[in-house]
């Protein structure tokens, strides 16, 4: 806790029982509250929820349904410190849209972090994952990505201005060029300063100073 501010991890890949979690390979932290103690550690007042686990191949989405679930689970135990964000897929694009409206009545408001080659699929501006953003923008839904193609993030926000988007990685040296004029081309594109390049000297400060310090 630092005073006056409210210290956010917009990116966590959680620990769930009974799933083949991401980040427990490596022996600790090895279930959900150990991790949540070490996020608390870290002096975090809250944190949104991403992947739970690789689905690089899937045959339907029930993995990803039962993904949702845990992740729901988590934040129905620990609703003062964690809100999840459910997977959505192009490739089951009903599925896809019954889920959004489920969790969406739910009470969740966030989508992702989406990773493509975490489930099966390569494009964000694709005719079906475009219809699944719209209907997550016309909840008021926010959507976290995960940043691989420049081009087809250019295609998703030009297809769905409105929808409110926040794209993981700034990358190193071009690729963070690259992004800060992406993120002022795009009214509702923000950035998720997670990984790559946070350890460039002075990149933090120079996206404030070029994009502002909301996006």
């Amino acid at each position: 806790m630092i005073e006056g501010f409210r210290i956010v991890d917009a990116h966590c890949h959680p620990i769930a029982e009974n799933v083949d979690s991401l980040v427990n390979r490596y022996g600790s932290p090895v279930n959900s509250k150990d991790f949540f103690s070490e996020m608390r550690s870290f002096g975090l007042d809250f944190c949104c929820g991403s992947v739970i686990k690789s689905i690089p191949s899937p045959q339907d989405f029930s993995e990803f349904a039962a993904c949702n679930e845990a992740g729901f689970q988590l934040e129905k135990e620990y609703p003062e410190f964690y809100q999840t964000g459910i997977r959505i897929n192009p490739l089951f694009k009903k599925e896809s849209v019954a889920e959004i409206e489920k969790y969406h009545k739910a009470g969740v408001t966030w989508i992702g972090e989406l990773v493509p080659y975490m489930s099966g699929y390569r494009s964000y501006s694709s005719p079906e994952m475009l219809e699944i953003l719209a209907v997550a923008r016309d909840l008021g839904m926010t959507v976290n990505i995960h940043t691989i193609e420049d081009d087809d993030i250019d295609k998703l926000m030009a297809n769905l201005p409105d929808l409110k988007v926040i794209a993981a990685h700034p990358g190193d040296c071009s690729q963070l060029i690259a992004h800060i004029e992406m993120l002022k081309r795009h009214k509702n594109l923000y950035w998720d300063i997670s990984g790559t390049g946070l350890f460039r000297w002075g990149m933090l400060r120079y996206m404030v100073e070029q994009c502002g310090a909301e996006k």
